[in-house]
């Protein structure tokens, strides 16, 4: 028996939580199923689910095997194309986690993975100033070696714990699956979308569209789904439970109750760094203000405490 589902939410989970880059199979399995449960907890709480993963770990490493094969003479994919790969190889976990979580109780329960392209501009910034962390972490003795082989890429200190490459991360534009996931929920129950922010492509001048590198984030493409769908969630899961100002510093302040103007401010004086909190403050405070709907930023063992307003960073107008 199907439950009654009245509610939606959009559920941004960051590829860190599903690997570090250099995980094995077995080891990501255990990972998507912690996520499974979580959908679970919301399946059981009345929603449909849409769930948006990271793939920084996983593309760079992706990569990272393009490159290896040139040695045997096998041509390299692109970036774009091993968003691709990592958007499969990831929804094809998470799709089998969350069916095995939920199966038993329900028989009939249907998950669906969209492999989704997505539209950036093809003059955004972002292309030239890379910003996205992927890959898996370095000591700045590996990131030494990388860069006599790799002159060309860009390396930063990620939060503490290493340097990762960043590459440019575009803003999207439209999500070429999105009308298809409202039709879908009339026969599945969570549908996995837009995976490591979908596989960019820009427009050509003769309105057709090709493939070109970088990562886009999949906070704002979580946001661009919630948007397109009238999502009434939207919870952008992170490694901390809630967000905090001064971070790390000694006068760090928890924020369990943010107003949007004031996520503003606090993004304008650099509080939240554009390769981790940023683009999540960002997303929140868009999908607040044009559905009114209900933003949550906290971990994943926080979600029922912050479904019932104990946990988590609440943004609202």
């Amino acid at each position: 028996m199907k439950r009654k589902k009245d509610k939606t939410v959009v559920v941004a989970i960051g590829g860190n939580f599903l690997s570090d880059g250099r995980s094995l199979t077995a080891e990501q399995m255990k990972k998507a199923s912690k996520s499974a449960q979580l959908i679970k907890l919301l399946v059981e709480r009345g929603f449909k689910v849409v769930v948006v993963h990271g793939n920084g770990p996983q593309v760079g490493l992706a990569y990272l095997r393009q490159l290896s094969g040139e040695k045997e003479n096998i041509p390299p994919l692109n970036l774009a194309l091993c968003d691709a790969l990592t958007q499969a190889e990831i929804g094809t976990m998470l799709e089998l986690a969350i069916i095995n979580e939920i199966n038993y109780e329900m028989p009939d329960f249907e998950v669906l993975t969209i492999v989704s392209q997505v539209e950036v501009g093809k003059d955004d910034p972002a292309f030239k100033n890379p910003a996205k962390p992927i890959g898996p972490f370095y000591t700045q003795g590996e990131i030494k070696e990388l860069k006599k082989k790799f002159p060309g890429w860009t390396f930063i200190e990620d939060a503490g714990r290493g340097y990762r490459r960043v590459v440019p991360s575009p803003l999207p534009v439209k999500i070429f699956a999105a009308a298809s996931i409202v039709h879908a929920f009339e026969k599945v129950d969570v549908i996995i979308a837009g995976g490591g922010g979908g596989i960019p492509v820009i427009r050509r001048e003769d309105n057709t569209f090709e493939l070109v590198d970088g990562v886009i984030d999949k906070d704002r493409t979580a946001c661009l789904i919630a948007l397109n769908i009238k999502a009434t969630h939207f919870f952008l899961l992170t490694g901390v439970g809630h967000v905090c100002i001064n971070y790390g510093q000694p006068d760090e302040e928890a924020l369990f109750d943010l107003k949007i103007e004031n996520a503003r401010r606090y993004l304008d004086e650099g509080q939240f760094p554009v390769g981790s909190m940023g683009p999540k403050i960002e997303a929140a405070v868009e999908f607040v203000r044009e559905t009114r709907g209900t933003a949550i930023i906290t971990n994943a063992d926080s979600v029922a405490s912050a479904l019932d307003g104990s946990a988590g960073t609440r943004i609202h107008l």
